[in-house]
């Protein structure tokens, strides 16, 4: 997203707030899918009525205003301020203040962040430390997470911080088209799930730099031909597990092994937490040990 930019530019006295939005953090929350327009807009300053809240028995008066305030289905979610480069983002009276906004009756925001140009902070106001802190010269690696955390059409709850990167939605961003493949001969999962009849699904993980999340969809009869790789006891453990509520098994200690040759899926989907892409299985294969 800043490949072009250059960071050393914030080492100049020049280089200020009014710098750190027009270069850094507009780019960003466009990114982000937000808009001037409803349901999903950007308000900007937007002032407060009565500037102060409650905490405790005690006032505290909001005595700034965020830069911005981003709305999801026309409901405030949240705010980001600006600062200059020389800023503390982390522990400062500007974490107080957004803190003190974003929670305030007339906003009631999930998140707040900051962004002095350098680094980006993203806190929940259920949480005293930051759930997310990275230089934005590292945002290629972050915004994966940062993208499902404040992407109006995503919102996933603070737990998707420890979901790994789904691995179809990488490959289709480094450009895979339809009919790619994937083939895959020393797959490990403890879990399968029926979704419907005639579809089960299993998920495992892809080593590397970066690890990522696969998701692997199958039917019945692939199904049988991977339990018929299995120890007897592990198959039918998991058989017994898909005829009833709440139709999955999660092994103990223990792992499905097998290979496949898979199709990527031309169909994002969607849950309350995240966006994958499916891998779907044109056949299961005998576990090779790489």
């Amino acid at each position: 997203m800043f490949n072009e930019f250059d960071f050393t530019l914030l080492d100049d006295p020049d280089f200020k707030e009014d710098s750190v939005r027009e270069e850094l953090v507009i780019p960003l929350i466009r990114k982000l899918g937000y808009s001037a327009t409803s349901p999903n807009k950007i308000v900007r300053s937007k002032s407060l009525i009565h500037p102060y809240v409650a905490i405790g028995s005690k006032q505290r008066k909001v005595s700034i205003i965020p830069d911005y305030l981003f709305h999801c289905d026309n409901s405030p979610f949240w705010v980001l301020d600006a600062k200059s480069p020389t800023e503390d983002i982390i522990k400062s009276k500007h974490v107080e203040q957004a803190y003190s906004y974003a929670i305030h009756p007339e906003v009631r925001a999930k998140y707040y962040a900051l962004c002095n140009g350098r680094e980006f902070s993203l806190y929940s106001i259920n949480k005293f430390e930051p759930i997310m802190h990275f230089y934005l010269a590292d945002i290629a690696e972050n915004f994966e997470i940062l993208n499902r955390l404040l992407n109006p059409n995503i919102r996933a709850n603070d737990e998707v911080m420890d979901y790994l990167p789904d691995y179809g939605i990488h490959m289709l961003k480094l450009g895979a088209k339809e009919g790619f493949s994937f083939t895959g001969l020393a797959v490990n999962s403890c879990f399968i799930a029926k979704v419907e009849d005639d579809l089960y699904t299993t998920t495992t993980t892809i080593p590397g730099d970066i690890k990522f999340a696969q998701s692997i969809d199958f039917n019945g009869k692939q199904l049988e031909k991977l339990l018929s790789l299995q120890p007897d006891d592990i198959a039918n453990t998991v058989r017994e597990s898909l005829k009833r509520q709440p139709y999955y098994v999660l092994l103990d200690d223990v792992e499905l092994k097998f290979g496949m040759h898979a199709l990527l899926s031309t169909e994002i989907q969607h849950n309350a937490e995240e966006q994958y892409l499916p891998f779907i299985v044109k056949e299961i294969l005998e576990y090779r040990e790489l």
